[in-house]
């Protein structure tokens, strides 16, 4: 889907112009020349990146920010300035800004990256605000600097280190991706563009970009002026700022420092974001009292096992447990003392099986164990192995249940599958496993419980 920008200017011969080149690079292109526009197009247009020119100036940059803010929340906002509006700019709440008399290259390379950091950017409501340097606390993190001498990086950390509550390193390059491959990856990585050979900090910029210790973190380039036609191709590399070589120009210091912050707020949020997707998966497949894979998860995962079997005419086991006389149990001692055992009980499967096969509570009482290329006899001795576990020790019961301790038992079934397969769907043939293993557990159950059973072999599926 073709990404959809708002140009905000006043000026018609600007606006024009700005509209033309981003057309040219198959842009849908919106615009607003005031505050109303500007406000229907944030409501109706729905922009994927906000172009600011110098010429709108129906708002105050402070104004134009909070509206931003309130309607479009998520949305970068690339601001043209010049001199010390460039600044203010960024601590208004600008993503990045660039000089107006910016080159097409540079201007569409800077509109890319932008819209590839905001697809996985995870800033909040007020997130641009956040961002700006009179609302927000100095970011802190791990800063690596590598530069083309010592003196300059020595320099860059200097003026950096007052403005930001980070921690700064000075590597080399192969300090800087030895320290990567070992998971030692910085927050943020600023590089010089030519280090000991001309692009060679773009080449480590590609490096950090692919590996796994390093390529969630930020990254800013250094750029000599001689050099800028390399400020382009950084960018469409992954670095999600360009600066000048020489941080002691005028505002060089302020900017860099206000676009660094940028970077590790941007990092901050993308790693909240990373964080809450892995809880939530966690969540998703696990029971959260035994801590578990849960039925969602585990069945699904049975399907894809008994795949694996089929594909490698091989053979895997299904268990199905169950404790026995649980509602005793609960009615006894209570819903506490329940969950304790089953807690306890979940812990010893979960001990024996280790990395072996899965582990699953399917619901109450019941649990599950699946063993890739398993034997008749491992998949029996492993089943004794769990029974005798739980059998041997009784579960110490919580205070809030009257203390003391239970003994639990369990009942298995054992169910194997084994080449050849005459089913070629495979969740129909974990289907038909699991009810095998289940009702070997129930025939265990009949028989007195505390039992392993191995289900009868199906000669023909």
């Amino acid at each position: 889907m073709t990404a959809r920008i708002l140009i905000a200017e006043s000026s018609a011969t600007s606006r024009i112009s700005l509209k033309v080149r981003l057309s040219g690079a198959c842009y849908d292109v919106l615009t607003a020349a005031n505050a109303g526009e500007l406000l229907t197009q944030l409501r109706l247009g729905r922009p994927d990146l906000i172009l600011l020119g110098t010429g709108f100036t129906d708002l105050p940059l402070g104004e134009f920010f909070r509206l931003v803010s309130v309607e479009r929340a998520r949305t970068p906002v690339l601001a043209l300035a010049d001199g010390q509006r460039r600044v203010e700019a960024l601590e208004a709440g600008a993503s990045a800004v660039l000089d107006p008399r910016v080159e097409e290259q540079m201007l569409l390379a800077r509109v890319r990256g932008l819209l590839r950091d905001a697809e996985t950017d995870d800033a909040p409501e007020l997130g641009m605000a956040e961002a700006a340097a009179g609302f927000a606390p100095a970011p802190s993190g791990n800063v690596v600097l590598v530069a083309d001498q010592p003196a300059r990086a020595q320099r860059w950390r200097h003026i950096l280190q007052p403005r930001l509550n980070c921690r700064f390193a000075i590597s080399s390059p192969d300090e800087t991706l030895s320290a990567a491959a070992q998971g030692d990856g910085a927050d943020l990585y600023i590089i010089a563009a030519d280090i000991d050979r001309k692009g060679d900090g773009l080449r480590l910029l590609s490096e950090l970009r692919s590996r796994n210790g390093s390529k969630e973190a930020g990254f800013a380039v250094l750029v000599a002026p001689e050099r800028e036609e390399l400020c382009a191709i950084a960018l469409d590399l992954g670095a999600g700022e360009v600066l000048p070589l020489d941080p002691t120009a005028e505002n060089n210091a302020e900017i860099a420092a206000l676009s660094l912050r940028n970077q590790l707020n941007r990092k901050r949020r993308a790693d909240s974001r990373r964080k809450e997707i892995r809880q939530s998966m966690a969540w998703a497949m696990t029971d959260p009292l035994t801590g578990l894979y849960n039925r969602r998860y585990a069945q699904p995962q049975l399907a894809e096992i008994a795949r694996c079997a089929m594909r490698r005419q091989s053979g895997f086991a299904v268990m199905a447990l169950d404790l026995d006389r649980f509602k005793t149990i609960n009615d006894s001692f209570g819903h506490s003392a329940g969950d304790a055992v089953l807690c306890d009980v979940a812990r010893r499967i979960e001990a024996i099986v280790a990395g072996r096969g899965m582990t699953a509570r399917l619901g109450g009482e019941e649990f599950l164990v699946v063993l890739p290329d398993a034997s008749e006899g491992e998949a029996h001795r492993m089943a004794e192995d769990i029974r005798h576990a739980v059998e041997t020790r009784p579960t110490l019961l919580p205070r809030i249940s009257g203390g003391g301790q239970v003994q639990a038992t369990l009942s298995v079934g054992v169910a194997l599958e084994q080449a050849p397969f005459h089913i070629s769907r495979p969740d129909l043939v974990a289907e038909i496993a699991l009810e095998r293993a289940d009702r070997a557990m129930m025939a265990a159950k009949s028989l007195g419980r505390n039992l392993v059973l191995m289900a009868p072999m199906q000669p023909v599926h």
